[in-house]
């Protein structure tokens, strides 16, 4: 995926200060310190990236050299690699090396130095060769700071075992840490607000809401326990991001295309992951990592490289609104007369009420049409096509999983009736109680009748997408697991196609600490209207946060959903929610999940 010009002017900056970070030229003694811990990520069976910050003591500081060493002992005696590398408030102070001529499957220990400053030890492994019995991989998406404590991230630190961390997305938020922001009302009372205060618009914006998380000693533990592969969702930029916009952001903010500049350039700056090749587009961070001969693991990019617009229900391009009469509100009359109509609906578009006993509703057939126009895509034509490639490649080289990172829960999830589920006088109690910012989202959800998706922003409201991706699923003969993030529940789900094949097992994790939908109706379990309501879903828990925990073998997959019992406090218990193993079909497809 080649770099637009557009792309390239706004993202060439990131490039030269990559360069000018991995250089000793220049050299500096300026004193530093590493107050935002270490990391490791995106290894290969050779290489690794290692990561920190250091931050000058100085405020008028031009450059900051550091010394970083990686060994095989805790003692750094038996050394294997080192060097020097210089940054600069270019870069943001921050330092990526990406170490080179390393053995496969090995442990390493790495840590930074500047002066008399000594950076905390991290762990890296780089990936395996060959045979592989099995591999862990923990799980994680969604951390909104004000809304709990890092427990699920201090929990992956202290797992006896874990090869891979895999974020899925969402690991900053854009939101500010004022009052009216969204989360504040749970941050205000736990003391624990993000900066800026403001939402993050700008390159210093986001570089400070980066700050701001890898300060927290959680977060540091985890990421100096194994290395990570991330990929971002929208809230590193802006909420419900697609190619051409997003819905956080408004006209008046400025120019899209230079904030999600600032915000890639800041994501880039500092997650630990690979700088892509020359003439490759930052934003296409869609990558894979091969683990020996037990699984390809392909992370996608959902948001920016080929997303179609979310529809939008006041764009009168994706949806029609009915003038109607609601003399009994259980079964509205359309008005069909001119005048009648024009009046009501302008009413309506003004903010004013309609007379009574009129009013305004959707018609839900024009936003099926709207979602399902062929075109639309999720991953875009030319990310769809590397997938493909990707899935043909490793069932060619004879491997039992495919494993793919994805943002979405990507099962179909239509069909739950969340006001029917709680009853009307708890939906009233729960809309009453709900948050301003929210409110205008669940009143779609009380109008629209449940064949319509309730969320325009993931895969049931892009059917031919999904589509898409069941045929590649069976025509590549492929065994997926699908892991997704963005819902703020868990979810294990069967993928089926349209004959009722089934062709993948999603793993849908919880968020780390934002709050789902069942939270923000006054903490109600609504896992069991989706499961009820939706053949694909075998299980769904809305309340509990936490990570999944994926066990590899070349005969199954298990699968641990791993509950804290708390994020408004910093201790808390952890315990497995639920356990469930799925098998791969050898002529492709994956066989029913089993709970444990």
């Amino acid at each position: 995926m080649k770099l637009d010009r557009r792309a390239a002017l706004g993202l060439v900056g990131l490039a030269a200060c990559a360069a000018t970070a991995g250089q000793a030229a220049g050299a500096s003694n300026e004193p530093a310190d590493f107050l935002h811990g270490v990391a490791s990520g995106d290894p290969l069976r050779d290489r690794v990236i290692l990561w920190t910050r250091a931050t000058p003591r100085s405020a008028d500081a031009a450059a900051v050299s550091v010394e970083w060493e990686m060994a095989e002992d805790a003692d750094f005696q038996r050394g294997v690699r080192r060097g020097v590398v210089t940054t600069n408030s270019a870069r943001d102070f921050t330092v990526k090396v990406d170490v080179t001529g390393l053995r496969p499957n090995t442990e390493y220990l790495y840590r930074f130095r500047c002066g008399d400053q000594v950076s905390a030890t991290g762990r890296a492994r780089t990936l395996p060769v060959g045979r592989v019995s099995e591999m862990v991989l923990a799980v994680a998406s969604c951390s909104l700071y004000s809304t709990g404590f890092f427990n699920a991230y201090r929990d992956i630190a202290e797992l006896e075992r874990v090869d891979l961390v895999l974020h899925l997305g969402d690991y900053i938020y854009e939101y500010g840490g004022g009052p009216d922001q969204l989360g504040m009302s749970i941050g205000q009372k736990i003391g624990r607000a993000p900066t800026p205060a403001h939402e993050a618009r700008t390159l210093a914006d986001y570089r400070e809401r980066h700050a701001c998380y890898k300060l927290d000693a959680d977060l540091q533990a985890a990421h100096a326990r194994a290395p990570w592969i991330c990929v971002w969702d929208d809230h590193e930029t802006a909420n419900d991001a697609w190619s051409g916009g997003a819905q956080n952001h408004q006209a008046e903010e400025g120019v899209w295309s230079d904030r999600r500049d600032a915000a890639v350039r800041a994501f880039y700056e500092w997650i630990p992951i690979r700088e892509p090749e020359p003439g490759t587009s930052l934003l296409a961070i869609n990558r894979t990592f091969e683990l020996g001969d037990l699984a390809t693991l392909i992370m996608v990019e959902n948001r920016f490289l080929g997303r179609d617009r979310q529809i939008n229900l006041r764009n009168p391009e994706d949806v029609t609104w009915n003038a109607v009469d609601l003399s009994n509100p259980d079964q509205p009359v359309v008005i069909n007369d001119p005048g009648l109509r024009r009046e009501i609906l302008t009413a309506f578009g003004q903010g004013r009420p309609a007379p009574a006993p009129y009013g305004v509703r959707i018609d839900p057939a024009s936003i099926l049409r709207s979602i399902s126009r062929p075109e639309r895509s999720v991953y875009g034509a030319a990310q769809e096509a590397w997938l493909r490639d990707r899935l043909e490649g490793s069932v060619k080289a004879g491997k039992p999983w495919q494993v793919i990172g994805n943002q979405m829960v990507m099962a179909h999830t239509t069909g739950a009736d969340i006001v029917g589920f709680m009853g009307k006088e708890r939906w009233a109690q729960a809309f009453e109680q709900a948050s301003p910012i929210l409110r205008p989202w669940l009143q779609q959800l009380e109008t629209l009748p449940t064949d319509v998706p309730f969320e325009f922003d993931g895969w049931d409201s892009y059917p031919a997408a999904r589509a898409r991706m069941d045929r590649m699923f069976t025509e590549t003969a492929s065994r997926p697991l699908v892991l997704s993030g963005d819902s703020h529940a868990f979810w294990v789900n069967e993928l089926h196609d349209a004959e009722d094949r089934r062709v993948a097992a999603e793993v849908g994790v919880t968020a780390i600490t934002s709050s789902s939908l069942g939270n923000m109706l006054g903490d109600v379990e609504l896992g069991a209207a989706f499961s009820e309501a939706c053949p694909e879903v075998r299980f769904c828990q809305h309340l509990t946060k936490g990570y999944g925990l994926v066990t590899l073998r070349a005969d199954e997959a298990r699968i641990d959903l791993i509950g804290m019992s708390t994020v408004r406090q910093r201790e808390y218990e952890r315990f497995v929610l639920k356990s469930y193993r799925v098998r791969p079909n050898p002529s492709g497809g994956i066989g029913p999940v089993e709970e444990i």
